[in-house]
């Protein structure tokens, strides 16, 4: 209907009469995003210019404008710099083991929960997950380095204990990958169950009663219940996740990374974070920058396809 909100039915003249008031609330909020998150935005230029000379400008805009404009010479480099290639690789890597190791567990963990019947019990172990989940990624690092030290983690004593080797966890890249898997399920475990068992929990009670009624096991009221009833929860999730795939988890691969992991702990983020930081170099704003415009295409690209599969597959999408 011409002039009618989808939603309400009411026009959109109307809605201002009724609640025009309310909409002074928004201005603060939407002050704060154009100022915050879109002007901010009008550095991506320097992803299609010569790196600009910052130091040696009057003034950082300046010496953005005055930049040289190259095109897509940056971004041929990711594609043609082996550091970044591999950078690509590893967080490409780290982020599906993530996912396919990860995203199951609090699933399963929920379903566990939901199905306890001691109630003390069930609040004592949410409680308990969901305390790493306010931890910062350096006392988590900090704990999983000290566990996991060569000579004096409790990891590594245990191991010598029962006579093998002692393994550096840490700074070996053959098992850097798998200390990040199980330090990221530890921090969001808790988080990410909640999530679900919240799910579960708005579930239609008669169904469950209609199941047992008609004599399903546990097991076919999981599967044919409570599954079913929370799909559209797992699908907003699973889009979500994979719209981060090209985030491998920046905070806590800083926070442990060191140069003997380079090889397979390097990401993208930790890689553009050193073409700015990194001691004796030139800033690399104008590739950095690339770099970031590149994860962020990528990532739209994947949040609007999932979100596409996920209408047609589950009939539940984020819009």
């Amino acid at each position: 209907m011409r002039g009618k909100t989808q939603r309400t039915g009411m026009s959109f003249k109307k809605q201002m009469k009724l609640y025009g008031n309310l909409f002074w609330f928004y201005v603060p909020a939407v002050i704060l995003v154009i100022i915050f998150n879109y002007v901010p935005m009008t550095g991506i230029i320097m992803a299609f210019k010569k790196n600009p000379n910052l130091l040696g400008s009057s003034s950082a805009i300046q010496g953005i404008l005055d930049a040289e404009w190259v095109g897509l010479e940056n971004f041929k480099k990711i594609f043609t710099n082996p550091e970044i290639l591999q950078a690509l690789k590893n967080t490409l890597i780290i982020s599906l083991q993530k996912i396919v190791i990860l995203f199951p567990i609090p699933i399963v963990m929920a379903i566990c929960l939901n199905e306890m019947k001691g109630k003390f019990v069930k609040k004592t172990l949410q409680g308990v997950m969901y305390i790493p989940h306010f931890l910062s990624w350096i006392t988590v690092s900090g704990i999983f380095i000290t566990l996991l030290n060569y000579d004096t983690g409790l990891i590594n004593n245990i191991i010598s204990f029962f006579g093998f080797e002692r393994r550096a966890f840490v700074t070996s890249n053959e098992t850097f990958r798998g200390v990040l898997v199980v330090s990221a399920a530890w921090a969001f475990l808790g988080w990410n169950t909640i999530v679900y068992v919240s799910a579960i929990t708005a579930l239609d009670r008669d169904l469950i009663e209609a199941a047992k009624i008609d004599g399903a096991s546990k097991w076919q009221q999981i599967c044919h219940v409570t599954l079913p009833g929370i799909m559209p929860t797992i699908a907003v999730m699973f889009i979500l996740r994979i719209g981060g795939i090209m985030d491998a988890g920046f905070d806590q691969v800083l926070a442990m990374y060191t140069p003997y992991i380079k090889e397979t702990g390097d990401i993208l983020g930790t890689y553009t974070y050193r073409l700015v930081r990194e001691a004796g170099m030139l800033p690399q704003y104008a590739l950095s920058t690339a770099v970031g415009l590149f994860n962020s295409v990528v990532g739209l690209v994947l949040v609007l396809t999932g979100n596409y599969i996920s209408r047609k597959v589950f009939k539940r999408g984020l819009w």
